[in-house]
């Protein structure tokens, strides 16, 4: 019979095993059967704001900027949220050219006598308009995606394109409003 190193104990061996009551949580690991209390709050679901009517998530806040074939925050196959290309098709993120004119936002897609896929559709490609208010600097974009995370802390991510005809970098301050559909993109 072999003998056992010290160490070589398989993970398998090591399963843990919860039982959950209404207020404790209680782990036991098959080792050493310790058990440990975890109280774990019970999350409030909250309904979701139903706006009127699609409105701009932001009207200044801080910008982040992402895609392209170099933006390596996103896997190759991750697709735009919104659907922008033709015949309404999903994009995917990496094929944006970085010198192109587009942003992403928090869209709200909780709207009275809309369905999200419509709320979408309405977004994809609508024209805003941001400022750099330290320079004056102003461009023209359009939507293609959502985000940045709320993590962030940021409220509009710009491609680097526009975010080098703004002078901005990562977190600076930005004016967004909506635009003419017929305003050409680009800087103004």
């Amino acid at each position: 019979m072999k003998e056992a190193k010290p160490g070589s104990t398989k993970r398998a061996a090591q399963k843990t095993i919860t039982k959950t009551t209404s207020t404790k949580t209680k782990s036991t690991t098959a080792e050493d059967n310790s058990q440990t209390a975890v109280s774990s709050p019970t999350p409030t679901p909250q309904a979701p704001v139903v706006d009127r009517e699609p409105q701009l998530p932001a009207t200044h806040g801080k910008v982040g900027v992402f895609g392209g074939p170099k933006d390596r925050g996103i896997k190759p196959d991750d697709k735009l949220a919104l659907p922008t290309g033709p015949h309404g098709v999903y994009e995917r993120v990496r094929s944006l050219n970085p010198k192109g004119f587009y942003c992403a936002m928090r869209w709200n897609y909780h709207v009275e006598h809309m369905t999200p896929e419509e709320v979408k559709r309405w977004w994809a490609n609508k024209k805003l308009l941001v400022t750099n208010p330290k320079n004056g600097n102003a461009v023209v974009v359009r939507a293609v995606d959502y985000g940045p995370h709320e993590k962030t802390g940021l409220d509009i991510g710009i491609s680097p394109g526009a975010a080098e005809a703004l002078e901005v970098e990562v977190g600076d301050e930005v004016e967004i409003e909506t635009t003419d559909s017929k305003s050409s993109l680009g800087k103004r």
